[in-house]
């Protein structure tokens, strides 16, 4: 992934890295409000030497004492020093647990010990803070060295008594809240550059170039169902979907401009993805500009087209490769003049093996004859083989991929399928494309269910 990759996913999915943070700091928010506050009180004591009546004693006595200091921090946390100090408070606890809530810390090059304990109760965390100091006191009297006249060697004096704290130490809800909202961010960070990294469907024209190199010759706008493109292009003919499938016949033209394409077949991966839609729609495209355009429904496995042209199902292409009738017989004009249509006739039980036959092959090369284009829509190249046994018939195949439902596996296999028959794929059709923009000249008006072209007022070229 490129750097355009990863801000394009965080720009995707800032709806989701949002939600995220605001959760993240929302939950800690809650959380530091149903924790019970602690506070904390701290004394200072200082380990001093008893005797030194000239330099060299003082500087003894100094190092004496700095050996000393870590031994009597861990002498604060030992029942010697709590056992007294729970006793005289009254507190309801054992030396351990008391331990695990008092902690010790002697300052760099000092013979300072700073004695901190926590609690629920201010007042107590201080009255034990001060207890501790003061049991200190006497624990190291009793274990000191003494000199020769009885007196011990160190002793400890209070520099600075605890007092009651009035502001808690935990829980800090300021830092809590930024901490989990910087971590829903992370989160939500994470999650859209996985989303892009692990995406399987197809949803951009960059996304399908990421997966193949076959051209792109159209993304068409999302339609309300499968077979909406060519009621759209009738009812909106300058709406966004009829300059859509504008675009793609004219992309046409520009692929292998030395050979005249005029026998194209129509496929896609599965089901669901608006092959029939885009074929049709095209051939309603290129019959505009007065060119013969046969339509022929060569998927026998789920013909749709005479539904939805309310056209006759019972005669056609079934119809016309077991003999029973004509081409010319079969055909039904539909749309705009110029537009024939060969529905899929009776289904038959044996739709590969018919369509396998030789009577298909006369078929497309008798309309080959008789019309300047021929688009073939046929079933799903992985659902069943019946495009790859038309793609030899025709001079191109057009691919149609539906965003956010055509896996990219999926869409390499059928492309590796489709090579195999030395049939050229002529491009590929990125169907149902939610969002795409609108062209400043050309506007849906639904209200009405007419398109109409809009011009800019005083725009230089409104004439076009």
């Amino acid at each position: 992934m490129t750097l355009q990759d990863y801000f394009q996913s965080l720009k995707s999915h800032w709806i989701v890295i949002v939600l995220l943070t605001l959760v993240g700091g929302g939950s800690a928010y809650a959380y530091s409000q149903f924790v019970d506050p602690e506070y904390r009180a701290e004394s200072q004591v200082m380990v001093i030497p008893t005797r030194g009546e000239n330099t060299s004693e003082l500087l003894q006595g100094s190092n004496y004492v700095q050996s000393l200091v870590q031994t009597y921090t861990l002498l604060v946390s030992s029942p010697t020093v709590l056992d007294p100090v729970i006793e005289n408070l009254g507190l309801e606890e054992t030396p351990n647990r008391l331990a695990r809530r008092v902690d010790v810390n002697v300052p760099l090059n000092t013979v300072v010990i700073e004695i901190g304990v926590t609690d629920a109760d201010g007042k107590t965390a201080s009255d034990t803070a001060n207890a501790i100091a003061d049991q200190l006191a006497d624990a190291v009297r009793n274990v000191s060295p003494t000199s020769a006249d009885g007196e011990p060697a160190v002793r400890i004096e209070t520099i600075s008594a605890a007092r009651t704290p009035t502001v808690p130490v935990s829980p800090n809800t300021r830092n809590n809240v930024i901490l989990g909202a910087g971590v829903g961010f992370v989160a939500g960070v994470v999650f859209a550059v996985l989303r892009r990294r692990l995406a399987t469907r197809i949803t951009t024209a960059r996304s399908l170039s990421e997966v193949t190199e076959v051209a792109l010759l159209g993304e068409i706008p999302e339609a309300s169902d499968s077979q909406a493109i060519a009621r759209v292009i009738r009812s909106q003919p300058d709406g966004r979907v009829a300059e859509a499938m504008r675009q793609v016949a004219a992309s046409l033209k520009f692929v292998d401009v030395d050979k005249h394409r005029r026998v194209i077949l129509v496929t896609s991966c599965s089901a669901q993805e608006g092959k029939s839609s885009v074929s049709l729609g095209l051939a309603i495209t290129l019959a505009e500009g007065g060119r013969s355009v046969l339509f022929i429904e060569a998927d026998l496995r789920r013909p749709s087209t005479a539904r939805y042209t309310q056209l006759e199902g019972a005669v056609g292409l079934t119809t016309v490769l077991i003999g029973d009738a004509e081409l010319d017989q079969a055909v039904q004009q539909w749309g705009r003049p110029g537009l024939d249509i060969l529905t899929a006739g009776a289904q038959p039980p044996n739709p590969g093996q018919l369509l396998s036959s030789g009577g298909l092959h006369r078929v497309v090369e008798a309309a080959r004859e008789s019309y300047d284009y021929v688009i073939i829509d046929t079933a799903p190249v992985l659902s069943v083989s019946d495009a790859l046994w038309l793609s030899t018939m025709a001079d191109g195949t057009l691919f149609v991929v539906r965003s956010n439902r055509t896996k990219g596996a999926d869409l390499t296999r059928a492309l590796t399928s489709l090579e195999a028959t030395r049939t050229p794929v002529l491009g590929i059709v990125l169907n149902g494309v939610r969002g795409a923009a609108k062209n400043p000249y050309y506007t849906d008006d639904r209200s009405t269910g007419l398109g109409r072209r809009l011009f800019r007022r005083g725009a230089p070229g409104s004439s076009q």
